[in-house]
């Protein structure tokens, strides 16, 4: 089996054999630059976590474009309503450069949860984590201004400005691309 648990940080926190168990759900795929993952009206019926590479979520809205969210290596990638509620999304997600992923889907994990009664209490603790996650994004996209936002994505992801296109950037931090480059020019000096 390939190295998958480097992907995985909270297996390292329980059992072996159960941790194994989990890995073995996971399945390896490699996907082009520019490829849906998910697209509006779709259905989410797998969840994938970055190997390598940079995916972004964004929503349609008045024919404008709208991150959400970007994604890097070791980051959890789907619509979590769409996925838990096996519902219509209204988000897309797409691969901004070439990905390796791991993947796993939906009718998969409904079949190991019935197979292992223990995974439900790994499903809420994940459940738990992806909350905290959202909520710390939310502080951030609230009381950051885009200066602010920006030098923290530069401190924390400096390969996120490095691969990811401006009009991306500037579409995540709600600024204009103009702006975004006075900002950029600001920190350049």
């Amino acid at each position: 089996m390939p190295e998958k648990s480097k992907n995985l940080t909270f297996l390292s926190l329980i059992d072996k054999d159960k941790a194994d168990i989990i890995l073995s759900f996971f399945k390896e795929k490699k996907v082009k630059k520019k490829t849906f993952l998910l697209t509006e009206n779709q259905i989410c019926k797998q969840s994938y976590i970055v190997k390598n590479g940079i995916a972004r979520k964004y929503y349609t809205f008045s024919e404008k474009e709208i991150t959400t969210d970007i994604y890097l290596s070791g980051d959890f990638v789907f619509s979590f309503e769409s996925f838990t509620n096996q519902t219509k999304s209204q988000e897309n997600i797409i691969a901004v450069t070439d990905l390796d992923l791991l993947y796993i889907d939906f009718n998969e994990i409904v079949e190991a949860k019935k197979k292992y009664s223990w995974l439900t209490e790994y499903d809420l603790l994940f459940t738990e984590q992806y909350a905290i996650q959202l909520e710390h994004k939310l502080k951030d996209r609230i009381t950051l201004n885009a200066e602010a936002h920006y030098s923290k994505i530069l401190k924390t992801n400096p390969q996120l400005i490095q691969q990811v296109p401006l009009n991306i950037i500037a579409s995540y931090l709600n600024i204009s691309v103009e702006r975004l480059s006075r900002i950029r020019a600001s920190f350049n000096k």
